[in-house]
């Protein structure tokens, strides 16, 4: 079975929040996989039972910064997600937990992404929950940002990873209609055909991500857990808009 890893920081500054991951964690938990024999495949659509798939949500510029040349120096790939209503500017949708923003890829910075062979995948438009939106608008926001990427870098999109990791049947129904296949989720709890992913959080060490890769009953209690708190900002989000 595919194990999904799902991150969203990978950068040295500070914020109170948990989903910042150092990038010497981030190296020295890859480093951990590949030398445990783990083979990393670029999305989940490449399964041919097993391995792992890492996933980036947001389309923050640190990932540009930080963990492309990484990943690329291994000749690894991964999935990054975008949000394209905030392409090249700072997260003004987030509920911020640091003094500074922090800035998305702009689209220079998206395409190179897309060159070097990693796959671009929709965020979403605006990162609102889509299951508390009206259906016509839910659709809005994946249809819309499936077009802006694809004319931006020139291929198809075929991966959505829904905001907060919410959804429901409405949303999945909506996804795959407007052309998606592989939709993803965030947690175990997930249903619908999403694919569910393991978040990795700022406390996550070597050990711990692999007890995720090997979905460790604890692992996935504690993930759990913790993504939970998200749906505080997922009720925010739109009542913001």
């Amino acid at each position: 079975m595919m194990a999904v890893l799902a991150y969203h920081k990978v950068d040295n500054r500070f914020e109170l929040g948990v989903t910042t991951v150092r990038p010497e964690a981030f190296f020295r938990q890859i480093g951990d996989l590949k030398k445990r024999g783990y083979e990393i495949r670029l999305s989940a659509a490449c399964d041919a039972g097993g391995g792992v798939c890492l996933t980036f949500d947001d389309g923050y510029d640190c990932f540009y910064r930080n963990v492309v040349p990484f990943l690329t120096s291994l000749n690894v790939g991964a999935t990054v997600f975008i949000i394209t209503d905030f392409i090249g500017k700072t997260n003004e949708w987030d509920l911020r937990l640091s003094y500074k923003p922090f800035v998305h890829m702009d689209q220079r910075q998206i395409r190179e992404v897309a060159e070097l062979g990693f796959e671009v995948g929709s965020h979403s438009c605006s990162h609102k929950d889509l299951t508390r939106l009206s259906r016509s608008t839910a659709s809005n926001e994946l249809v819309r940002s499936k077009k802006q990427i694809e004319d931006m870098i020139g291929r198809e999109v075929r991966s959505v990873s829904f905001p907060f990791g919410r959804h429901n049947a409405e949303v999945a129904a909506l996804a795959r209609e407007a052309g998606y296949e592989m939709l993803y989720g965030l947690g175990s709890s997930v249903g619908d055909g999403v694919i569910p992913r393991m978040p990795v959080y700022r406390f996550d060490n070597s050990a711990a991500v692999r007890r995720k890769v090997e979905m460790n009953r604890i692992e996935i209690v504690k993930g759990d857990l913790v993504h939970s708190f998200s749906y505080l900002s997922a009720l925010l989000s739109v009542r913001r808009a």
